[in-house]
């Protein structure tokens, strides 16, 4: 296949915007931050860093343009919320391309299903893929809207997930549903 005649999909323009994003420690600085206060932080909470208001601004200004971060506005106030639909859609889009070029390379390179090895049950395999993307176990647990302790339980294997947050846990994990099901059935 030429590359000369190959279209550039939205998903590529996806992981490309993704990758600007992150390029640089002060925009994961500024992302880790809003994270880190609820999801919104004003403004002037940006200016009470290290970093002065020029370099906020202009990092501000090109997540917002990438449409990762938003803004409100509220009597002048700006706070700032990432937009968590978005960064979703963009990081998963970002690991699926690791995956999908891992799966295409038969040159003896792992694949997207071995590059973890085989873990005992389907709670180690959780925790296995929960740590990979650095996810604390309440930060998991939220996303699947169970208890911490409930989690804790099914990655040491004492009890088993309900097989109805599969779909929660697919999209938590960034793993293929069909993937997740097979790890869940065996």
């Amino acid at each position: 296949m030429s590359f000369f005649h190959v279209n550039i999909s939205e998903i590529d323009t996806q992981i490309a915007q993704f990758a600007r994003a992150i390029a640089l420690p002060i925009r994961v600085f500024i992302l880790r931050m809003i994270a880190e206060n609820g999801n919104a932080l004003t403004k002037q909470a940006f200016y009470n860093n290290t970093f002065n208001a020029t370099t906020i601004n202009k990092h501000l200004l090109e997540l917002r343009s990438l449409g990762i971060v938003k803004v409100k506005t509220v009597q002048a106030q700006a706070t700032y919320y990432i937009d968590q639909k978005m960064f979703d859609q963009m990081s998963a889009n970002f690991s699926m391309f690791f995956d999908n070029s891992a799966a295409a390379n038969n040159s003896g390179l792992l694949t997207a299903a071995s590059e973890i090895p085989a873990a005992k049950n389907f709670g180690a395999f959780i925790k296995q893929h929960r740590m990979e993307l650095n996810l604390s176990q309440e930060a998991l647990a939220s996303k699947l809207a169970i208890d911490r302790a409930l989690l804790s339980r099914i990655e040491n294997g004492k009890k088993q997930l309900d097989a109805a947050k599969l779909v929660l846990l697919s999209q938590a994990l960034y793993i293929k549903i069909d993937d997740l099901e097979l790890a869940y059935a065996s």
